[in-house]
């Protein structure tokens, strides 16, 4: 950068040149006037130094916005622009990427050139345009700015500007959404619709396609809506402020629908801010932005201020993994999504990242290791290879999509909350089509998985023409519409239906209501499907109910045979570690089996047995009864009984007479309360309460409650692995699940570090000492930890904590650094105003007499002295202090050398003492250093303890749960032991002492000081690896954390 600054040069230029961002916080790179020789004339002073002309360097100057993406309107196509891409390439540092996208004339452009602080820069174009510039404030970071064409008023050609759109989520690190203020504001955040198709077009792991929009919430950038043109309104700054800027706080109302644009922003976006602005007018009028020299508006220049320093602290762009990018990993990033998207393919990012990771070694994605910030060979080799002249540029074909299918009715949400409202009206979840396999309805699936809060499954099952859908929409609350009836002899619900309501008892609770395809219906022929139905409503359920009509007989129980093929059908554990074996404990099957409820439809028998009246459960038990005697009929007569007796000990009994009579019954839906038989009404009304009381939430063993979104991660994982024709494993698809949910949680917990911290920063930052920084952190890194042990489970070898540990600790370091050039800067602008009168006595050549050394020395020394009395410098004070004294000493040796009121022995004795003072001043600085170094050595220790307590308080209460999950098992293998003996089936009590047993040992090994201290120690190993400085009792190496973090 030629930093020569003659008086030939315009005003215009010497502003231009001002206004290009340059490094901070070292005053040896400041431009500091030279002193002039006696008797030299001022105006021939140079800034120093003044270097020779060359080409731009793409890390500390700016560059001119060039086009990156192009669309072409004759052929609906983009095509990339091969020059735009090579200056990307010539980028090797980590990037920031800030794109912006909103409606035309709302001043998108403006608004980027603010940021880049150049005026005036990007063109109205149509397309995306890039400008690469040096970071204002992090010196190891190259900013990139994304401007895009504005879409119309009236929705133009909705697929290309989806792909623009899409193309600035994936590109960017910051999305910025501008819009003017008009009418309803969040009408104009709605009409962001292209933020529906993300979850569509893009996906994070093909394998996890179930989880999508909550794993594309880990990967994309943070959402910053800028509210343009709004009246000034203090109230409304003050009330951001306190927010920490927090969009949801704005939102005025609930969403109407799941799918509405500020719903999917709410879901999709981990980090969701608003900033308004006034007109930038200074006359607050509106209609074109000003001219670069125009004056802008007062408060728009502190609101333009906040947004800068929100927007431009950002963390650099990632990918996958947390990876950062450099400039020539973005470049091939956009050829391939562009690829991807010419040929109709979806956008697979863990596989792209993948595969540019692998197709060459030059790929240093994450901060340089070179500390001179040269490209690897091959990259800049790459780089200078560049042609002079562009290649022609590239077309990639993006077709027209077909529209999204809809979505199903959702009802209004609940104020207050972010989750969806009711389904209006079931809709299929699992398909069963003839002559084709079990298969998820996509649609269905994604709904499932946008409900947040836990969920209460209620499933039936039962023979086909029972009545199972009529149950179900009195459990819905729905007299009618609802799960479809039909009127016929033939069975009419296919696969498995979803009903998702709020739980009508518990609050914060999801009630899911599972409709299955009746069994054993003779038109269907092919009856294989039926087994794993069944399998499914038991996987999937917490309460079970199965319906059936007539009596609890032996016909009964023959068709519920589905029962005795779960154990062929369901494994407990993984291949190689044992499946169901012979004889084996039935209590694994226990912790994940739902209680059971049998419903008996159109009962005409008197609840008596042996001349007394009886209950319902007791009509249940008593045929449940096994058959003594070991004949084949004996075996075949207990084998249902047996299964049932095992794999459901909670379980309870309803019967339900007739509703209607019998010309009334095809119309059942259509019939009014008061036209059911009044005691069929009653025993219904006992049966939903009883549901909706005793239900409990679904949960995987370890207590651990299931969202829905965790739901159908189970729904997706059994249907594949049925398709694939193996046989599902409870135990693989909770570690599947896991693994998931604790990714999840790491992500989590960092988005509440961030929020956290927001919320403080800007108000103490600098900080005075560093326990003050430090101790901000410990509160910000406290909430971020009872996040994510809130959500993790089955972390054994305790990866995700560690990476999370690593994270937090990345963000510990950015906080240093931030905290560093916070008070560097206001040491800086402290320095510079108190020796503002310094440097003009120097311009004026005051201590340039006889007896000025001393005059200039007792000057320095008041101005040292004011700085010091400034408050509020932070803990680079003293530094920067010794750095602008140092930068100044050349100025003082000249003053010295010409004093001649001083003997040259003098003049040696004073030359000596400077030296000594600012060597003592550089020990204090570095004592100063090293005292730092390690309250941030111990600040370590402080973290792996505060996780160490953390861990051990969730390891209590998993073990309290654990306990009591073991102690309800005994209850139960108890109750069944002592009716079998009482019913004279000693060897099968026998059998049920053994399980016995085996609980009670496994509660003395859960109640054992091994069991959590084990999991502590593997901590320890963690922290050896994740935090820098820290040791462990043993720095043993965890591969699965070491192949995640690096």
């Amino acid at each position: 950068m030629d930093l020569t600054l003659g008086r030939e040069e315009s005003a215009e230029k010497v502003k231009a040149k001002a206004s290009l961002p340059t490094a901070r916080g070292h005053f040896s790179a400041c431009c500091t006037p030279t002193l002039p020789e006696p008797g030299l004339n001022q105006d021939s002073w140079v800034l120093s130094p003044a270097p020779q002309p060359r080409a731009p360097d793409p890390h500390t100057e700016a560059m001119e916005p060039v086009c990156l993406v192009e669309p072409v309107p004759s052929s609906g196509t983009l095509r990339v622009n091969p020059a735009a891409l090579g200056l990307l390439r010539g980028l090797t540092r980590p990037l920031h990427v800030l794109a912006v996208f909103g409606p035309r004339g709302t001043g998108k452009s403006f608004l980027m050139d603010q940021l880049a602080g150049q005026g005036e820069g990007f063109p109205c174009s149509p397309g995306i345009w890039v400008w690469c510039l040096p970071h204002p404030t992090q010196p190891d970071q190259a900013l990139v700015l994304l401007d895009t064409e504005g879409f119309p008023e009236q929705e133009g050609d909705k697929t290309q500007l989806s792909r623009l759109f899409l193309l600035n989520v994936l590109l960017s690190s910051v999305l910025v959404y501008n819009t003017r203020s008009e009418g309803d504001p969040q009408r104009q955040l709605d009409r962001l619709t292209y933020v529906r198709d993300l979850p569509r077009l893009v996906q994070v792991l093909d394998e996890c396609s179930w989880e999508n929009s909550f794993l594309l919430s880990s990967v994309l950038p943070n959402f910053v809506w800028c509210l343009r043109d709004v009246a000034p309104d203090p109230c409304l700054d003050e009330m951001l402020e306190a927010t920490g800027h927090e969009l949801d706080s704005a939102l005025s109302s609930p969403q109407d629908l799941e799918d509405s644009p500020s719903s999917c922003i709410q879901r999709l976006f981990p980090c969701r801010k608003l900033f308004c602005f006034c007109s930038p007018r200074a006359d607050g009028g509106h209609g074109e932005p000003p001219s670069p020299a125009d004056q802008l508006h007062p408060t728009f220049q502190e609101q333009m201020g906040r947004f800068k320093d929100y927007a431009l602290s950002r963390s650099p762009k990632t990918v996958v993994g947390n990876r950062v990018v450099d400039g020539t990993f973005l470049a091939d990033f956009l050829e391939r999504v562009v690829d991807l998207l010419s040929r109709d393919k979806p956008v697979l990012l863990s596989e792209i990242c993948n595969d540019l990771q692998q197709e060459g070694d030059d790929y240093s994605v994450g901060y340089p290791t070179d500390t001179t910030g040269d490209a690897p060979p091959r990259r800049a080799a790459a780089s200078a290879a560049q042609p002079s002249v562009p290649d022609p540029k590239r077309e990639c074909v993006v077709p027209l999509q077909m529209s999204q299918p809809a979505l199903p009715v959702l009802a209004q949400a609940a104020p207050g909350t972010a989750q969806p409202g009711a389904m209006e009206e079931p809709m299929c979840l699992i398909e069963n089509r003839p002559g084709r396999e079990l298969q998820l309805n996509q649609r269905a699936l994604s709904l499932l998985q946008s409900f947040r809060q836990p969920v209460v499954v209620v499933a039936i099952a039962g023979l086909y023409r029972t009545g199972k859908s009529y149950l179900l929409n009195r459990l819905a609350s729905k007299d009618q519409g609802g799960f479809s009836l039909g009127a016929t002899v033939q069975s009419h619900t296919k696969g498995i239906w979803m009903w998702c309501l709020p739980h009508p008892y518990r609050a914060g609770h999801t009630l899911v209501l599972l409709d299955t395809e009746g069994l054993g219906d003779v038109e269907k022929g092919d009856t294989k499907n039926d087994t794993w139905i069944f399998a499914l409503a038991v996987l999937l359920s917490s309460t079970l109910v199965y319906n059936s009509m007539g009596t609890i007989s032996q016909q009964a129980m023959d068709q519920l045979h589905y029962v005795t093929e779960l154990t062929e059908h369901i494994k407990v554990k993984a291949a190689g570690e044992g499946g169901r074996q012979e004889g084996e404990d039935s209590a694994e099957f226990l912790r994940f089996f739902p209680a059971f409820v049998w419903a008996v439809r159109d009962f005409t028998l008197q609840l008596e047995l042996d001349g007394r009246e009886i209950t319902e459960d007791e009509y249940l038990e008593n045929g449940l009864k096994l058959k003594p005697g070991s004949s084949q009929r004996a075996q075949l007569y207990n084998l249902p009984r047996e299964c049932i007796r095992q794999f459901f000990p909670a379980r309870k009994c309803f019967v339900f007479i007739q509703p209607a009579g019998r010309r009334d019954l095809p119309r059942l839906e259509e019939l009014q309360e008061d036209e059911l038989e009044p005691e069929f009404s009653e025993q219904v009304a006992r049966f939903c309460h009883h549901i909706w009381e005793t239900s409990k939430p679904k949960t995987i063993p370890g207590g651990h409650v299931v969202t829905g979104a965790m739901l159908g991660n189970l729904a997706m994982t059994y249907v594949d692995t049925i398709r694939s024709g193996a046989v599902p494993c409870m135990e693989s698809a909770v570690l599947a699940l896991a693994q998931i949910e604790n990714s999840a949680a790491v992500g989590e917990a960092v988005a509440v570090y961030e929020e956290q911290l927001a919320r403080q920063v800007v108000v103490l930052l600098p900080t005075e000492s560093v326990p003050e920084l430090l101790e901000l952190h410990a509160q910000c890194e406290r909430e971020a930890l009872r996040a994510f042990m809130a959500r993790t489970f089955k972390d054994d070898d305790r990866s995700f904590q560690g990476e999370l540990m690593h994270r937090l600790e990345e963000q510990k370091q950015e906080l240093y650094r931030r905290n560093e050039l916070a008070s560097s800067d206001r040491c800086t602008a402290i320095l510079l105003e108190l020796s503002d009168e310094m440097e003009d006595q120097i311009g004026q050549r005051v201590y340039l007499v006889p007896g000025g050394y001393q005059h200039f020395q007792n000057d320095r020394q008041q101005m040292v002295e004011r700085y010091r009395q400034v408050p509020g410098k932070g803990i680079k004070a003293e530094e920067v202090l010794q750095e602008f004294l140092q930068s100044k000493e050349a100025v003082a040796q000249t003053i010295l050398q010409t004093d001649q009121a001083l003997t040259e022995k003098e003049k040696e004795t004073a030359a000596e003492r400077a030296r000594a003072e600012m060597a003592e001043r550089e020990q204090e600085v570095l004592k100063q250093k090293e005292a730092e170094l390690q309250q941030k050595l111990e600040d370590q220790d402080r973290s792996y303890q505060e996780n160490l307590r953390q861990l051990e308080e969730k390891l209590e209460d998993e073990r309290k749960k654990l306990l009591e999950e073991q102690g309800k098992m005994m209850d139960q293998k108890l109750k069944e032991q002592e009716a079998l003996l009482r019913e004279g089936f000693r060897e099968e009590a026998r059998r049920l002492e053994n399980e016995i047993r085996g609980l009670q040992q496994q509660n003395e090994e859960i109640q054992k000081p091994s069991w959590i201290q084990s999991a502590l120690g593997t901590l320890g190993d963690v922290a050896s690896l994740v935090l820098p400085g820290f040791v462990g009792k043993a720095a043993g190496v965890v591969t699965n954390l070491v192949r995640r973090l690096f």
